[in-house]
């Protein structure tokens, strides 16, 4: 059914309006049954503190009663007692009630012939109750009874009718209750109106997210239309990811560029050289040439992809290390040895200082890759001496690895940890670009640090720093 066909105009377009609070009814209901909720206990609980005091003044006015015949009793005894409740008793309906284990005194006062006289033999003397039924098995009803001994065996008991408190107590409850239901319409409608400024304050984050999406600008800003400080957190969470978003996105088609850059080079040599092998299919020894040259930049290749994806693997922080105490000392100087020929003929010359020798925590494979890059780049980049220092720092075990070659300089410094990146001297070197990525990765995965600092034409110093082995 169409209701916009059978309401008034000005009604349906109301509803046409606020189609979209309309017809989310699962919020609503759910806004609605919070706030009936609410009501409910609000409610309860008011009648429950009424109900409470109504039975509290009954009590306080039995007790009174109570203790003003148990003076009675032991001023002039049962006598007194009959003497006194025939006096006090004119204008309520009660019941005196004294008990021992050989006698039964009983005086009752009726003056309400409505209601049912007590059955004593359904109650002990002793009992003590508000709003009771004494007659049947019924819970609730009219009487309040209070009881206290007057000797060592006999009991004095008072019962009154507290009809009237009871029928207070049971108009409020209706009265409660029909309260309640009318306040049902009215919590239907705070719902709707808190439904509809969600919606609102929805619509309006979308909107300001929308706009962020598409702004150059990469600092995060709140928007000063926003003022509740929950909207702010989240519109700050949103800003952060679409920041982080296109952070990535850069570097992504950075590293895109870069690899469209550094694969060309080798792809295109060989094609070229499949192509000159082409030229003489005849010539056995020429192919043979032709081939193993293509062999060698296939696996040129196949280096740059297996490093890339080690890279990648390593900054995800997803490579499983096999952790293991191991010996600075030990690890770098099985590093030594297998550059020890290569700086031979570089004329290079490696000092290493392991006093003390220090023990850390560490994939003994992994971190060997990272001494062999470190070292690697220091003989490539026309270094004459290399110095290796260990020294140990709070929890940390410290190494330089200090060098006199060719330096960084300061705009480059920024960027060499970044993938693919080469500086302009160092393209005429052979390399990735990986290098330095993946020490920084591996050692980050360690819990470790790397820090560098170079001048041009002065060395470099790298200073990685380990969590030693913990003392037993």
């Amino acid at each position: 059914m169409d209701l916009q066909k059978i309401l008034p105009p000005r009604w349906a377009a109301f509803v046409q309006q606020n189609k979209d609070n309309i017809s989310s009814p699962p919020l609503l209901v759910i806004r609605s049954a919070g706030y009936m909720a609410v009501a409910a206990c609000t409610l309860l609980l008011a009648f429950a503190v009424l109900s409470h005091s109504l039975k509290q003044q009954e009590k306080s006015k039995i007790n009174h009663l109570l203790n003003r015949y148990q003076v009675i009793f032991h001023r002039s005894g049962s006598p007194g007692l009959q003497r006194s409740f025939s006096t006090t008793s004119r204008t309520t309906t009660a019941f005196l009630r004294l008990e021992g284990p050989r006698s039964r005194f009983v005086l009752i006062s009726n003056n309400d012939n409505t209601t049912l006289l007590p059955d004593f033999s359904a109650f002990p003397p002793d009992k003590q109750m508000v709003w009771k039924n004494l007659q049947t098995d019924i819970a609730e009803g009219p009487w309040t009874v209070a009881a206290t001994r007057v000797s060592e065996d006999v009991t004095l008991q008072i019962g009154i009718l507290s009809r009237e408190s009871l029928q207070l107590s049971h108009n409020l409850a209706r009265r409660y209750l029909l309260l309640f239901f009318c306040t049902m319409p009215l919590c239907f409608l705070a719902a709707w109106l808190s439904t509809r400024s969600y919606h609102a304050r929805l619509q309006q984050i979308s909107h300001q997210i929308r706009a962020m999406s598409r702004e150059a600008d990469l600092q995060p800003r709140v928007p000063v239309t926003i003022r509740d400080h929950g909207e702010k957190e989240l519109i700050q969470s949103v800003q952060n990811l679409l920041t982080r978003h296109r952070q990535l996105a850069e570097e992504l088609q950075e590293s895109m560029d870069n690899v469209a850059h550094d694969l060309r080079t080798p792809i295109t040599r060989l094609r070229s050289i499949a192509e000159y092998g082409l030229h003489k299919p005849t010539d056995t020894d020429h192919l043979q040439e032709a081939l193993t040259d293509c062999l060698e930049e296939s696996d040129r290749l196949m280096t740059m992809l297996n490093t890339m994806l080690s890279v990648t693997e390593a900054q995800a922080n997803t490579v499983v290390l096999n952790l293991q105490p191991v010996s600075l000392k030990e690890s770098i100087g099985n590093v030594l040895e297998l550059y020890d020929i290569i700086a031979q003929e570089q004329d290079v010359t490696i000092s290493f200082a392991a006093d003390p020798d220090l023990s850390v925590l560490v994939d003994p494979d992994r971190i060997s890759q990272v001494w062999a890059n470190l070292l690697d780049n220091a003989i490539k980049y026309n270094a004459t001496s290399i110095s290796i220092r260990l020294y140990p720092n709070g929890p940390m075990a410290a190494i330089d690895i200090r060098d006199d070659g060719m330096g960084i300089s300061a705009n480059e410094l920024q960027h060499i940890w970044t993938r693919l990146y080469r500086g302009d001297r160092s393209r005429s070197k052979p390399g990735l670009g990986l290098g330095l990525t993946l020490v920084k990765a591996i050692i980050e995965n360690h819990g470790g640090s790397i820090t560098v600092t170079s001048n041009l034409d002065t060395g470099t110093t790298f200073t990685v720093q380990l969590p030693m082995v913990p003392p037993e």
